[in-house]
């Protein structure tokens, strides 16, 4: 498989970057529900399947570099991943944009860096590695359109983005959306964060390595098979 950057790029993205967030996300859940963005709703097993079909994606790099990923960080990643992107699609329909050309590119060079990979790993790369290129696309489109109608015929890009995050921001803090506790997630700004859900104190250095928000590479060695990426 030859492609342009690691895979494992897109784990710095999604568990690494920006961790930050306090509090405790919705406990009032359907059986099955990961996540719910008002009338969408994402399911364990969506989740589950992403995440196992990305991690045997990106499992032999993982290896080569003598790294492992607990499932627990790519599970509560891709719960967020996923319903932000639902949330950015239901964002686009409101204003009838799509998340243009630069959005279609970067599909489209994972189809050709992922051409060697099974259907299922194919899929689960470009919805997880595509996914911050497609917010960004429907801020970009949502902030030219509003530009435009604020006057400026040609809208810079760099204040079209800006425009278009502030939207997206602030349509986020009046929607409905919940996380089941189990994935450690929620939202925050046009982020998907890590969030402390547990009931208990982790006291044993173990069980603090457990909930760390970057993954101990000694920790997650360890974890049974079951229980890691790589």
């Amino acid at each position: 498989m030859s492609m342009s950057r690691p895979l494992v790029g897109v784990v710095s993205l999604l568990l690494v970057g920006g961790l930050s967030g306090c509090g405790v996300a919705g406990t009032e859940f359907h059986p099955g529900v990961a996540a719910q963005v008002d009338g969408s709703r994402i399911s364990v097993s969506k989740v589950d399947d992403v995440a196992g079909s990305y991690c045997d994606a990106i499992e032999s790099q993982l290896q080569g570099q003598r790294q492992a990923l607990p499932l627990s960080y790519l599970r509560s990643g891709v719960a967020g991943e996923l319903a932000l992107r639902a949330a950015a699609e239901q964002f686009a329909a409101e204003h009838q944009v799509s998340a243009g050309t630069l959005y279609d590119q970067k599909v489209s060079q994972l189809q050709s860096a992922t051409s060697t990979l099974p259907a299922d790993q194919v899929s689960a790369v470009i919805e997880i590695e595509s996914a911050a290129d497609y917010i960004s696309g429907v801020e970009r489109a949502v902030g030219e359109q509003q530009l435009r109608q604020q006057g400026t015929s040609q809208p810079d890009p760099t204040a079209a983005q800006k425009a278009g995050k502030q939207a997206f921001v602030s349509w986020l803090g009046q929607q409905d959306v919940q996380f089941d506790p189990q994935f450690g997630v929620e939202i925050k700004g046009d982020q998907a964060v890590p969030v402390d859900t547990s009931v208990s104190f982790a006291l044993s250095e173990p069980a603090k390595q457990g909930t760390a928000q970057t993954p101990d590479q000694s920790y997650a060695a360890g974890l049974p098979a079951s229980n890691r990426c790589g």
